[in-house]
């Protein structure tokens, strides 16, 4: 009797036996059983139909969810990958993410908001939070928008500053009034390109640090600046931040 009949009858003397079912199947042996295994198998299985099945049982209480779990993903692998999420977990995470995020539940596509004063309705969640960020940063002065000047105002109240002394604009401190926008320069290069400083109504010429010997210049922070020559009581420092060219 030829191995291919050994085997078509063992198959069939597999559906109607009593032999019972595993659930604890690995792909390895599975990817290298021949029809004739069986021959060599003491349990008479191997190559069978109802190891087909076994196999399919594993695969699917793995998908399910059980222990231990292998990684059916990768076929040459048979290491438990117990920490993966199953179909058992899926729904609490789904569930999580929706919870996460403000959705309504199944089939809620975009996101509904209670405020609608720079966003829409249904915006996206990265759209909103950029446009948010950008509205941020428009009123810290790290950004201006594409309209908007700012405009930050020093009065000296105390005696005279001595040259090159580090003033904050933001909070220069005892002897002076302050008023305005906050405004920030973050490098010289914004100094140079977006500032503009008036001294009793006078422009000044502005340079990127000391070393360039001009009216006024950027120290190296984001409010400071310093003068190169002495500011009087009742001198009135007058600070622009224009929005940069793109």
């Amino acid at each position: 009797m030829s191995p291919r009949t050994l085997t078509l009858m063992n198959q069939i003397r597999s559906t109607t036996s009593g032999i019972e079912y595993q659930d604890d199947l690995n792909l390895t042996l599975a990817e290298t059983l021949v029809n004739e295994a069986f021959l060599t198998d003491d349990t008479q299985v191997s190559g069978t139909l109802i190891m087909d099945l076994n196999f399919l049982r594993t695969a699917v209480r793995d998908i399910k969810g059980g222990s231990p779990t292998f990684n059916w993903h990768d076929p040459s692998s048979t290491v438990s990958t117990a920490t993966l999420i199953d179909l058992s977990e899926a729904r609490t995470e789904i569930t999580n993410l929706q919870s996460f995020t403000g959705s309504d539940g199944d089939g809620d596509s975009t996101p509904d908001y209670n405020s609608l004063c720079f966003i829409s309705q249904n915006d996206p969640l990265e759209t909103a939070v950029s446009i948010l960020d950008e509205q941020l940063c428009i009123a810290t002065g790290t950004i201006s928008s594409a309209t908007e000047v700012q405009r930050r105002v020093l009065i000296r109240t105390g005696d005279q500053v001595a040259g090159n002394t580090t003033i904050d604009i933001d909070s220069p401190g005892a002897g002076w009034a302050v008023d305005g926008d906050d405004i920030r320069l973050t490098s010289s290069g914004v100094f140079l390109e977006a500032g503009r400083v008036y001294t009793n109504g006078v422009l000044q010429l502005l340079g990127p640090d000391d070393a360039a010997n001009n009216d006024v210049y950027f120290v190296g922070s984001d409010y400071d600046i310093a003068f190169e020559y002495k500011l009087k009581k009742n001198d009135v420092i007058q600070i622009y931040k224009y929005p940069r060219v793109p």
